[in-house]
């Protein structure tokens, strides 16, 4: 305290006025600024937040139409599974196969049968590999019965190949992979192969 009362006044005015912008210069760096800071991540928490109870809202409001959705797609597929055969009856197949070949003039020269992996569990797919040959009309028209077939089947590949050179209707040879779907998985009440 004595040294205090020697200083003048001046002095005194100076280490005051020095205490007081420590002090304001403390305030500032260690609670103005980092409040500043809190309070811009705050407000950009905030939009963040809006942005997603937005997205959450309009979620919210499709909930009852994307059910409703759900629920066809879900009788669908029963549809679809309640109208695969049941049995492979491959000789099925083949009669389907050759009498259309016969039918629009394509000769089969090959035919294979393997079974397949199915993308669904309780649906089994065997694929029927073919080679054949014909003009264009007649192979085209053979596809388009393949396309058409009363049993769910997928074709998965053609390859083509001209069989016949120079010729005016030359004859292509064809092979190609189709896959039927057979259901193995257990029926409902009322349900109909």
């Amino acid at each position: 305290m004595k040294a205090l009362s020697r200083l003048d006044s001046r002095s005194l005015a100076l280490l005051v006025i020095g205490l007081a912008v420590l002090v304001v210069a403390g305030w500032y760096f260690f609670w103005y600024k980092p409040t500043l800071k809190r309070i811009a991540d705050t407000q950009d928490e905030i939009q963040r937040l809006t942005v997603e109870r937005n997205k959450g809202l309009a979620a919210k409001r499709r909930l009852p139409e994307l059910r409703a959705r759900i629920a066809d797609l879900e009788k669908e597929i029963q549809g679809f599974l309640a109208s695969l055969p049941e049995e492979e009856k491959f000789y099925e197949v083949l009669d389907l196969l050759t009498k259309n070949a016969k039918d629009t003039g394509v000769t089969l020269s090959s035919l294979t049968r393997s079974r397949s992996q199915s993308e669904i569990a309780e649906v089994r797919s065997i694929d029927v590999g073919l080679r054949m040959e014909a003009p264009f009309p007649e192979l085209y028209a053979y596809l388009k019965r393949l396309e058409r077939l009363k049993r769910y089947s997928s074709i998965n590949g053609v390859n083509l190949s001209l069989a016949e050179q120079n010729a005016l209707n030359p004859r292509i040879g064809a092979s190609l992979t189709v896959r039927f779907y057979v259901y193995r998985g257990p029926r409902g009440e009322g349900e109909q192969p």
